[in-house]
């Protein structure tokens, strides 16, 4: 597979940003005063956003331009002559001004704000799963569920005065799963699915403009186990997950102060605790040119680094696009694999 570098050869690429108002482009309205365009994309637990920076010298956006309560933004992003990437539908959330010189800021965060999303609820739910969960968390906030549920048997769990989507994230965490909501989509995914997928690029030393890395050596863990108590056997049973990886490194060893109420779920919850554990051992920041593909979520083969390179999973990507021509992608990723 080739490297950044390799694969844009000598080419001189425009960046372009198309942008969309309740699904009507606008781009040519905007493309004279457009200053910039930010796209973050986080792969859980955070809104993506985006941030659309506009010259308003002559003061339109502040005046019959100004943005209306409940419009929408969409935004594609990429280059002249290649398949744009989409970032999503955005509800516009906070618009800013500042000056002089005169700019308006318009911010779309990605979970719409016109949902539900901060009422504090309390409630039991009993002899269900994990998967019934979310679909009645993703039904209320008239969303789609789709994504990998493995089948978490639940005889009972409680919440309690927490939003929802701050129950079904404590939840979906427990048994190693993780979503975000993308547009009318609540995706749902297995964290160690996810991190263990094949590298979608190459990134080699010389595709980074700014790199920062932290490798943790010391105080990993080699494993992590859970008790529950089967009802049948009258009999504390304990279920081991165990990091192979990692195990000439650390003996260290966590001892979850949890209950199971199943085989599946003790280990549901002590392969996720493990994963957690060990998956900021090794963290990197880094800036390449523009790469559209490079978003979260996917995994990348970091070379010609050393000690650092491997396979790396990002978090976090951060897109910025400027009138002057420059494209550069921000990048937080976690290492997932190395080149051993």
């Amino acid at each position: 597979m080739e490297t950044l570098n390799e694969y844009r050869g000598a080419r001189v690429r425009r960046p372009v940003v198309r942008l969309f108002i309740d699904d009507r482009e606008v781009t040519a309205d905007l493309s004279a005063y457009l200053l910039s365009a930010t796209y973050t994309d986080h792969v859980e637990g955070v809104s993506d956003t985006l941030d659309i920076r506009l010259d308003d010298a002559d003061g339109r956006f502040r005046g019959p331009w100004y943005p209306s309560k409940g419009d929408t933004l969409s935004f594609r992003f990429g280059y002249a002559e290649e398949a744009l990437a989409d970032g999503g539908r955005f509800d516009i959330d906070e618009i800013a001004g500042e000056g002089p010189p005169d700019v308006m800021t318009i911010r779309g965060v990605a979970a719409g704000v016109k949902r539900p999303l901060r009422t504090h609820r309390g409630r039991a739910f009993e002899n269900t799963t994990l998967r019934a969960i979310a679909a009645r968390v993703a039904g209320k906030l008239r969303l789609e569920l789709v994504g990998e549920i493995a089948r978490i048997p639940i005889r009972r769990v409680t919440q309690i005065h927490e939003h929802d989507l701050t129950f079904l994230r404590r939840l979906a965490g427990k048994y190693g799963h993780a979503f975000n909501i993308k547009g009318d989509k609540m995706v749902f995914f297995q964290r160690d699915a996810l991190r263990a997928a094949e590298p979608v690029l190459v990134i080699g030393r010389a595709d980074l403009t700014r790199y920062r890395v932290r490798d943790k050596i010391m105080d990993v863990v080699a494993g992590a186990s859970v008790a529950y108590f089967d009802p049948k056997t009258k009999t504390r049973i304990t279920r081991d997950a165990r990091d192979a990886a990692r195990g000439e490194v650390s003996g260290d060893r966590l001892k979850l102060n949890t209950r199971a109420e199943s085989p599946e779920q003790a280990e549901a919850q002590a392969k996720a605790a493990l994963s957690e554990a060990n998956i900021d051992a090794a963290q990197l920041e880094m800036t390449t040119e523009g790469e559209p593909r490079l978003v979260a979520g996917i995994n990348f083969s970091l070379v010609d680094m050393g000690g650092f390179s491997g396979a790396w999973f990002v978090v976090r990507s951060r897109h910025v696009i400027e009138k002057s021509g420059g494209y550069h992608t921000e990048v937080e990723a976690k290492r997932v694999r190395t080149n051993e």
